[in-house]
């Protein structure tokens, strides 16, 4: 054995049974008793938690940007016990320090066929809490995108009103208040009596002074939490639930919290909501648009659970010189108005996407009844958007630069349709790599599978397509040439690679460091 020679400096090691092996055979070696077998050697790591991940981001809903205050994450649903983070610890309720989520599936990859089912519910200091239903279906899943609305800085689908509530001294209302939220769609007034009393989610009284801060949303905002099929329970339990295409007329997210920071949940007397509603909202049962008589359903999504509920219908009537409803709630939540459309599996949503290279990433909308009722962006040339409900409906499809590559319109959402695009000519590959650097200092490269976003350089983040690369290796395809672009990964903040593509394919890398308490920085 030559006792002095140097290793090469770069080796690759596939997992840590390797580098535990080398440490051994070294120390069994006399001859290198005293040489330190690590020094100078970097080791390079291919990392992924898990068999199935899916990746997202919760991003100011005005500004688009992933938020950069701690997220509080809860996840639930059918297969919440098979998840673990980036990390690979199985955990479903904790706090995230930045608005990027990454969650691992253990067990078997999902399929179209078999989908794993998760609710994953966040909030954060100063928004409004929101919430998604995931639908894992592969094993490398099309990420997802949470707008949260912040108190303060709303976007402009989205009026809120901060007010304040006065408690006597046996906790309840001195006299009547009226809450207003003015909105050009839905103003929302929220009409209290005198002698109310307030409790928390305990039961416990609430005294002092509470703060109000309610917001109404346009019925086509894309803050709602309510997708393309939302499940809905009979009762705040979850039993008994059923998937419906929930056709929103009107919503309303209402906070109250004591200057104790008790949070108000329930009342000893009715609080009467008042909505307005646009004359411009279609009654799909009818076929035409609304009218005072009509009957609206009116369903309670619980902030922490995320769950969806049923609470009572309503008549429309005429409010002001508009149209509205109103309906009095005992527990303060979010609550929308609407129509309830069946959805069924046998209803299933499917494009198939022609005209586009393998790999292209691209962004897409389906819009139906006036309102995005799904989004995201996929490098799939089969689209499967999964259960809907029959109707007409607008697929679109954009480009990485924010361009329209296409436009399908269906009279009958459920089946099988195609979309033909054509690709844009005279563009360029990217061929990159990602990889992890260790912030203990720790001699280790990490190759991670990974998310990569992209875009052009000063566009709106939310419009940025996605790959994801394994082990760290893949190809942005399909770039406009000689134009500024913008690649990201999202880990506990954002790393970005600004580039100008030329005329031809080339390599570019990009770097990110990695927390001392990520597993792969163990080794």
């Amino acid at each position: 054995m030559k006792s002095r020679e140097r290793f090469s400096t770069r080796i690759w090691i596939k997992g840590s049974a390797l580098l535990m092996a080398l440490t051994l055979a070294l120390g069994s070696c006399n001859e290198l008793k005293n040489l330190d077998p690590l020094e100078g050697v970097t080791y390079k790591l291919n990392y992924k938690p898990a068999n199935s991940q899916i990746q997202g981001l919760v991003v100011d809903a005005k500004t688009g940007q992933s938020l950069s205050i701690p997220i509080q994450v809860a996840i639930l649903g059918q297969d919440a016990n098979r998840v673990v983070t980036f990390d690979g610890k199985a955990q479903t309720t904790y706090s995230s320090p930045k608005g990027d989520l990454y969650i691992g599936l253990k067990g078997d990859v999902p399929t179209p066929q078999a989908p794993a089912r998760l609710r994953l519910v966040v909030d954060a200091a100063g928004y409004i809490p929101s919430a998604t239903e995931l639908r894992l279906t592969k094993s490398l899943n099309d990420p997802f995108l949470i707008r949260l609305v912040k108190e303060t800085d709303p976007p402009q689908e989205v009026s809120v009103k901060k007010d304040q509530l006065r408690l006597s001294t046996n906790a309840t209302l001195s006299a009547n208040k009226e809450i207003v939220v003015a909105s050009a769609s839905t103003p929302t007034t929220l009409l209290f009596s005198g002698g109310t009393g307030m409790k928390d989610e305990k039961g416990n009284p609430v005294t002092g002074t509470v703060a109000a801060t309610v917001a109404a949303y346009a019925p086509g905002s894309a803050s709602i939490p309510a997708g393309l099929t939302t499940p809905v329970s009979s009762n705040e339990s979850g039993s008994a639930t059923a998937n419906v295409a929930l056709n929103i007329a009107g919503y309303t997210s209402v906070n109250l919290t004591s200057s104790s920071g008790q949070s108000v949940t329930s009342f000893t007397n009715p609080i009467l909501i008042k909505m307005g509603i646009s004359p411009e909202f279609q009654n799909r049962t009818a076929a035409r648009r609304i009218q005072v008589g009509d009957l609206l359903g009116v369903y309670r999504r619980n902030e922490k659970s995320g769950i969806w509920s049923f609470v009572q219908d309503v008549k429309v009537e005429a409010q002001g010189s508009g149209l509205g409803v109103s309906f009095p709630v005992t527990h303060f939540t979010d609550y929308a108005v609407a129509q309830a459309q069946p959805t069924s599996s046998t209803c299933q949503a499917v494009w198939t996407i022609q005209g586009l290279a393998a790999g292209y990433a691209y962004r897409y909308e389906l819009v139906q009844d006036g309102r995005i009722k799904a989004s995201g962006t996929s490098t799939d040339q089969t689209l499967n958007l999964g259960e809907a409900s029959q109707g007409p409906a607008d697929l679109l499809l954009y480009s990485s630069s924010g361009s329209l590559l296409g436009k399908s319109s269906v009279q009958n959402l459920c089946g099988n349709h195609t979309l033909s695009v054509s690709a844009p000519q005279g563009t360029v590959n990217i061929n990159f790599t990602v990889r992890g650097a260790c912030e203990n200092g720790k001699n280790i490269e990490v190759y991670p599978t990974v998310l990569v976003r992209y875009g052009k350089s000063g566009a709106d983040p939310t419009t940025f397509v996605g790959t994801t690369f394994e082990n760290g290796q893949g190809t942005l395809v399909g770039l406009e040439a000689n134009t500024p672009y913008e690649a990201r990964v999202d880990y506990e903040g954002t790393w970005t690679e600004q580039f100008t593509t030329g005329t031809g394919a080339e390599s570019r890398s990009l770097t990110y460091v990695l927390k001392s308490h990520t597993e792969a920085c163990k080794q």
